[in-house]
């Protein structure tokens, strides 16, 4: 790799692990990695491989007027001098670079693609709609328009049924699996965001195991050709079952490659993209979930024999450097430890999960999202966030508790009960 001039910018909120992950593998290479500014200091842009920030947007969000956010990033662009490189980490980002490349184009360098194809991808009705035409397996889905059209559906949809966010943004990551149509009215209400924009999609539930879940990393150049593909498999999930990964393991599966690469070329993607997949045993087809436009936040999971990821194939690729031929490691682990612990004490109550298989299950982590000796400050603040949010759970339950309690006393007050002998 030449000496690492060519400064990065990463679009993606300071608490989410990608951009930890972006300024660590680029930053140990000797490239300064720039992300946004944020309201609280301990958060992982505290990461010593932080180049410094911006204050675009807020939060990390594309949030505010689009002429105001499109001149914070030029400012940066000024800053960093022309040709700096331009990293999306949310499907909001993602789309947003696409739809103001122009203006952008001239200060910084990222993969074109039409704002068209970012956005259907990075929806799940158009993503539905491309691998339609494309030949390539979907779950059935369904998108309510309002309450009414979800309640019509509820009655003529094969159960169990999973409702997520049509759109996914940074602040919009609930899920809930519904096992009637009682349950899924009930999780449709806690999600619906507007009455004439809900957000929520209705999708088919594959029966598994959470090893039945495969993702794809990867980088594909400018002529949307596969530069690098690693997949491999969630053994753990945060929420349990349906969330992002906890504890994967890397593992070739040529299926799924194949698959990929052929649907990501007839579309015309470049750059890079996480994709989640299921394997359904009932037809024997891997099933594509969801399509990342963008950085996704495990994708230190999948490094190859040489440490080659898709953030150092993008920045070779954009510097006009070779990509060297991808040196699978089958059997890599990567963890996210706050995610972890959680899931701990949730496969314990939900599947009974023992201690020690789960510290069995932790040979073979050659990484996690935060812990480092020489980079100590962003595992201080996932560990200091995921106290403080415990801590909080206990006392929202145990006020909610109380607040039962004194509901069910006044009502007994005002309706007492006559016991006659």
């Amino acid at each position: 790799m030449k000496p690492a001039s060519v400064p990065v910018l990463v679009l993606v909120p300071p608490t989410w692990i990608g951009g930890l992950g972006t300024m660590r593998s680029l930053g140990r290479l000797g490239v300064p990695v720039y992300g946004l500014a944020h309201r609280r200091r301990l958060v992982p842009n505290a990461s010593r491989y932080c180049a410094g920030t911006f204050p675009v947007g807020e939060e990390g969000r594309p949030l505010g007027k689009p002429e105001e956010l499109v001149e914070g990033l030029i400012r940066a662009g000024k800053r960093l001098g022309a040709g700096a490189i331009l990293l999306a980490g949310t499907d909001e980002w993602a789309v947003f670079i696409a739809e103001h490349a122009d203006a952008l184009e001239r200060y910084f360098r990222f993969p074109r693609m039409p704002a068209e194809l970012v956005a259907a991808l990075a929806s799940k009705d158009g993503l539905n709609r491309l691998a339609g035409l494309h030949n390539v397996a979907t779950p059935q889905v369904a998108r309510p328009r309002n309450a009414d059209d979800a309640a019509m559906l509820a009655t003529t949809l094969r159960y169990p049924v999973i409702l997520k966010p049509l759109v996914s943004r940074p602040d919009v990551t609930f899920k809930a699996v519904a096992a009637d149509s009682a349950a899924l009215l009930r999780a449709y209400r806690t999600m619906e965001e507007a009455p004439d924009a809900p957000n929520v999609m209705l999708q088919e539930y594959i029966p598994g195991r959470d090893e039945d879940v495969w993702m794809f990393n990867g980088y594909f150049d400018s002529q949307s050709n596969c530069l690098m593909g690693l997949t491999g498999r969630k053994l753990r999930q945060q929420p349990v079952h349906m969330g992002h990964c906890s504890l994967g393991v890397c593992r070739q599966n040529h299926a799924v490659i194949k698959t990929t690469v052929r649907f990501l070329h007839a579309v015309g993607y470049c750059g890079i993209v996480d994709i989640g997949y299921r394997f359904d045993h009932r037809d024997g087809q891997y099933k594509i979930l969801d399509v990342n436009p963008r950085l996704g936040g495990a994708f230190r999971l999948f490094v190859d024999a040489n440490g080659l990821d898709v953030v150092r194939a993008l920045y070779l690729d954009l510097t006009d450097q070779p990509v060297p031929m991808v040196l699978p490691q089958d059997g890599r682990r990567w963890l996210r430890e706050d995610s972890e612990l959680l899931s701990l004490w949730q496969y314990r109550r939900s599947d009974g999960l023992r201690i020690r298989e789960w510290i069995h299950s932790l040979r073979g982590v050659k990484e996690t999202a935060t812990f480092s000796l020489s980079d100590p400050l962003p595992f201080i603040a996932s560990m200091w966030k995921l106290a403080l949010q415990t801590i909080q759970g206990k006392w929202r339950r145990r006020a909610e508790k109380r607040s039962a309690a004194r509901l069910r006393l006044s009502t007994q007050a005002a309706n007492p009960t006559v016991v006659t002998k």
